[in-house]
């Protein structure tokens, strides 16, 4: 089974995330494709377990990112399940990304009348953490 992946890269200095412009296509192996199938539906718990997997390491370290010991960078799409909104998340940003947060992040709106721009802050507070986990390094 292949997958299709594409990533954001970190720039530390900026503390700021830039959208790397390709597309990256990994092959899994059956008891991968297993395991991506059990958890495409819980896309955090696909991120962390890809995160983890030692075939994504190696790929990242062999095919995708060569020679770039220290590099930072994070998942922005896999297969079409997007995490873009993690990255780039704005006091702006629609209402579907307000209600996945708000559910993500437990937070509780009191009323109707509540200000966007609290809840949009209180969400920025949970995702700087958030994006922290989610951050990948090359060792």
């Amino acid at each position: 089974m292949q997958i299709k992946l594409e990533f954001v890269n970190f720039n530390e200095e900026l503390n700021i995330f830039e959208i790397d412009e390709s597309s990256y296509f990994l092959e899994l192996e059956e008891e991968d494709a297993s395991t991506y199938n059990l958890l495409k539906d819980s896309d955090l718990d696909l991120y962390n377990w890809l995160k983890e997997s030692d075939v994504f390491l190696t790929w990242i370290n062999e095919e995708v990112y060569q020679n770039n010991i220290g590099k930072k960078f994070a998942i922005s799409d896999i297969n079409g399940i997007s995490f873009i909104r993690f990255y780039f998340f704005k006091a702006t940003s629609g209402d579907t990304h307000y209600e996945y947060f708000k559910k993500l992040f437990s937070i509780c709106v009191e009323s109707d009348w509540q200000d966007r721009e609290e809840i949009g802050r209180e969400i920025l507070d949970h995702l700087s953490t958030k994006r922290q986990e989610l951050i990948i390094e090359i060792s």
